[in-house]
């Protein structure tokens, strides 16, 4: 584990660094360095000296020396600098004072010592030495200029003026000195300063982080036996205050010896969930660093926080992120995640891929609303998830979209049976708020390894043999079959290309004439058209459903509302006032009453009769928001417009819906009329039929007359108007303008 620590970049000079860096210990110390040199100058000047010295110098500096050797062992075994050169400097301030005052003057050798005091004075005791040493050299001096008669007691009595040169000279050295080593003084002075502010922010510093509240913190020596340990860590782990120190680190939790050998022995980061000696269970996010104290001993600084309410959001979040909010089962990410599973598991073991949507689901929620919607798709789930195997696995991937996938090994049949079974159980009707409806389902079916080996290429393809089941018979399913990749890559095109048809014109009305008994012209409805350069002609049954699943009907409706308008404006200029337009309105339209203001917006643009356009809903519209369908009725009527309910009888439509709401026309859905001929069930529904609606005062229009018989026994029961290929096919607007004119 690697040790932090922090330098100071001090580039010094040699003689700098001696001064300023100079040892505390060992044999080069300044103290044993100082002591050294003084020894050696007394010995050098011992024998010059001996002549007028008296033996109270000779004992003076005898003890000394003895005092200054003694003093370098006991400095050796304690390492105490301070108290070293305080006795060092006492003694040699004791010789050199017995030597001034009974030997007087300063002799040539005598400036050796001069340099010695300051150099040991500014080592030991900084700079307050070096004035120490400076003040007793000057207090000399001016003693002896002011009582001259002491001088007597000077070796060279009476040479004034050699005394005082001399001790001027040391004076100015000491001056120098001081000045020099003021400069190293200084700077080694800064150092200290700068260290000793480092150490105090790094102790304030480890002090912040051992005293803080959001973390655990725990200081264990080489044995790993806690030394120190905070507040927080006794609070997490359920100890008493104080009662983890002196405890073993691997004591403070159940199996602690594994959790953190780890990071004792690496210093790695991790997350780990630990149970405390109370049985709670945490989660701990903990790592360590190793730290030297001033013995060089080591310790570890182990920090730990408590994570466990994080894991638990982190947990709650991942929940979240793989199983649908509404449902509570596994959503479209768990889905792929499983069947990515599954597949890098069991490579050669057989399962299948079954894409669920519902039938009928959108006519709820757009109808019902959403509440409604929710509550649909929530039994649903409910449903499958109650009736698929053990070893199924069902997902909700979006929308009214579901997707199973079967256990390993299912056989063909099997899936089948299944299908089959979870189809019947969708079947039932679903109830809320005392409403029941009824859903269905088609599927799709991909089998792995057979039609792909890749999770996304399974569930396009299981979606792509949906769409096939649902195109030919809803409540159906179907198996993969390489055909259904070519018909869910057309709708992708023709989705696409819808979305710039109005932009190149490629989108026309077409106006197919309406007829009385008589054959007189009344009108006509309005057909929209799509010829596309690649795709050549698309035909309203394949584009109209898909603009609608995708919301582009909003803006090709409005477009060929408009449209009609202008069609019709032409027809009135040209004279025919009496003709009218009929227009078909997608259930996706209607929505609030805002189709109402566009249909008003369009009738004072174009400046039309609004009594000459007649707006033709399917059934579906009316199936179950009568109230909705109602007030867009109101607001129609107070613009002169008149509705018709379109296909009728192929969908939702009864007696009961046509008693409450309010139209005008009823189009027999030519499902019906086309078996009147050969069947006398056929002919008494359309007997029925307009019966019911001239009871109701509603003018009742037969569509797909395709024969003179067609045209003749609905003539015979007495319909009003009559439409189809047999009268006339879709014309466009000039041939339409043809017609009004051969008529006219």
């Amino acid at each position: 584990m690697p040790t932090e620590s922090k330098l100071i970049d001090n580039r010094m000079s040699p003689i700098e660094s001696f001064f300023i860096n100079a040892r505390s210990s060992g044999a080069l110390s300044i103290v044993n360095f100082t002591s050294f040199i003084y020894i050696i100058v007394l010995g050098l000047t011992f024998k010059d000296l001996y002549a007028f010295m008296s033996p109270m110098v000779n004992i003076v500096q005898a003890i000394g020396v003895f005092i200054i050797v003694v003093n370098v062992f006991v400095y050796h075994k304690t390492k105490n600098q301070p108290q070293a050169a305080g006795v060092l400097l006492f003694c040699m301030f004791a010789i050199h004072m017995v030597n001034v005052t009974y030997a007087g003057g300063i002799d040539t050798v005598h400036y050796a010592w001069i340099f010695i005091f300051p150099v040991l004075a500014g080592g030991t005791m900084g700079w307050r030495g070096q004035i120490f040493f400076w003040f007793v050299c000057m207090l000399g001096t001016v003693f002896f200029y002011l009582w001259p008669e002491n001088m007597a007691t000077l070796p060279y009595e009476g040479d004034m003026e050699y005394t005082l040169a001399t001790r001027l000279m040391c004076i100015t050295i000491f001056s120098l000195i001081m000045l020099t080593y003021h400069f190293t003084l200084s700077e080694k002075m800064q150092h200290v300063q700068k260290a000793l502010r480092l150490a105090s922010f790094e102790g304030d510093l480890f002090s912040g982080v051992f005293n803080s509240k959001a973390q655990s913190v725990l200081l264990v020596d080489e044995n790993g036996i806690i030394e120190r340990a905070n507040t927080t860590a006794h609070d997490t782990f359920g100890f008493e205050r104080e009662k983890l120190v002196q405890t073993s680190i691997d004591d403070i939790c159940v199996g602690a010896d594994n959790v953190f050998s780890y990071v004792y022995a690496r210093g790695n980061t991790q997350e780990v969930e630990v149970l405390t000696h109370h049985g709670k269970p945490i989660w701990l996010e903990h790592s360590s660093v190793k730290v030297v104290d001033e013995n060089e001993k080591e310790h570890t600084l182990f920090t730990m926080q408590d994570i466990s309410e994080r894991k638990l959001f982190e947990s709650e979040l991942s929940h979240l992120a793989h199983f649908d909010h509404l449902t509570k089962i596994p959503n479209r990410l768990m889905i792929q995640d499983q069947l990515s599973k599954l597949i890098a598991e069991n490579p050669d073991t057989t399962f299948a891929v079954v894409f669920i949507d519902l039938d009928k689901f959108k006519d709820v929620n757009d109808m019902r609303g959403h509440e409604a919607g929710d509550a649909v798709l929530l039994e649903v789930a409910n449903r499958l998830q109650s009736n698929i195997r053990e070893g199924d696995f069902i997902g909700r991937f979006g929308g009214d979209e579901f997707i199973l996938l079967t256990e390993l090994n299912t056989a063909k049949e099997d899936i089948i049976r299944l299908v089959k079974r979870i189809q019947n159980i969708l079947k039932l009707p679903i109830y809320h708020e005392q409403v029941e409806s009824y859903i269905g389902s088609s599927a799709g079916i991909a089998q792995y390894p057979e039609d792909g080996k890749q999770a996304n290429d399974l569930i396009r393809k299981a979606d792509a043999a949906m769409y096939r089941a649902k195109e030919n018979d809803k409540g159906n399913f179907t198996f993969y079959s390489l055909e259904h990749d070519a018909d869910l890559q057309r709708k992708l095109q023709i989705s696409t290309a819808l979305n710039y048809a109005l932009e190149k014109n490629e989108i026309s009305l077409v106006f197919q004439p309406i007829y009385d008994a008589d054959m007189n012209l009344l009108g006509a409805e309005a057909l929209v058209r799509w010829h596309h350069p690649e795709l050549g002609k698309v035909g309203p049954d394949e584009f109209i459903p898909i603009s609608e699943d995708n919301g582009q009907i909003m803006e090709l409706g409005l477009w060929v509302l408009d449209k009609a308008c202008e069609v019709l404006k032409t027809w009135e200029e040209a004279g025919h006032n009496d003709l009218t337009m009929s227009v078909n309105i997608s259930y996706k339209q209607i929505v609030g009453v805002k189709l109402a203001a566009q249909v008003k917006e369009a009738i004072l643009r174009h400046k039309v009769d609004g009594r000459r356009l007649i707006l033709e809903l399917t059934e579906r519209v009316i199936a179950e928001d009568l109230d909705l369908v109602n007030q867009n009725l109101a607001l129609f009527t107070e613009l002169g417009v008149r509705c018709a309910v379109d296909d009728f009888g192929i969908a939702y439509s009864s007696l009961n819906y046509l008693q409450k709401v309010d139209f005008d026309i009823l189009k027999i859905d030519r499902s019906f009329v086309d078996g009147i001929v050969d069947d006398i069930d056929s002919l008494n529904l359309c007997t029925g039929i307009l019966s019911m609606a001239h009871s109701l005062n509603l003018v009742v229009t037969a569509e797909g007359i395709e024969t003179k018989e067609h045209f003749d026994i609905l003539k015979n029961i007495g319909v009003d108007k009559y439409q189809g290929y047999f009268l006339s096919k879709p014309l466009s607007e000039d041939d339409f303008k043809r017609i009004c004119s051969n008529t006219i």
